[in-house]
């Protein structure tokens, strides 16, 4: 039977479920994998998803870059939830926030652009991205087993835009 999911902000305690969501997810070589402890330093940036039975069946994260540019990162959903639109509800919550809180352009780098075209992301030169973005993104590639650098570096990532709708 399929469970209802509701999308909230991220607790504290929600790091380590928001860990494991990610590390189901670990054969997926464009998704950037984080410890407990790194998603805790920024839980802040989170959004799950959840059962009505409490379990955490997904994740996504927004980083605001700066007053009017956000990074959706970390979108994952447990492999047996994926298909139910879990993503899709993720997206549209870090698309809310960001349009709340007067940002007018999220972005994101992945290796599946064809999932992201469908809620209206379109690829763009990563040299649009402000030279602090880059490099931030590039230390995050350095967090990450010595197995994907290469591929991180190297350009297998797609970066994608979509403007988000002021609030009203």
């Amino acid at each position: 039977m399929v469970q209802a999911t509701r999308v909230r902000q991220a607790h504290f305690e929600d790091a380590a479920a928001i860990s494991s969501v990610l590390a189901t997810n670990r054969d997926d070589r464009g998704l950037f994998q984080k410890s407990a402890a790194a998603v805790a330093r920024c839980v802040g940036d989170f959004f799950v998803a959840q059962e009505g039975t409490g379990k955490i069946v997904g994740c996504a994260g927004l980083h605001r870059d700066n007053s009017l540019l956000a990074e959706i990162y970390a979108v994952a959903v447990l492999p047996e939830c994926q298909g139910r639109g879990v993503g899709q509800q993720l997206i549209a919550a870090c698309e809310r926030r960001a349009a709340e809180s007067g940002v007018r352009s999220v972005w994101l780098a992945t290796i599946k652009p064809e999932y992201f075209r469908r809620f209206g992301f379109r690829a763009m030169p990563r040299t649009e991205l402000p030279a602090a973005v880059l490099l931030r993104k590039l230390a995050l590639v350095f967090e990450q087993p010595p197995t994907r650098w290469l591929g991180a570096i190297l350009g297998r990532h797609t970066f994608m835009r979509h403007d988000v709708a002021a609030s009203e």
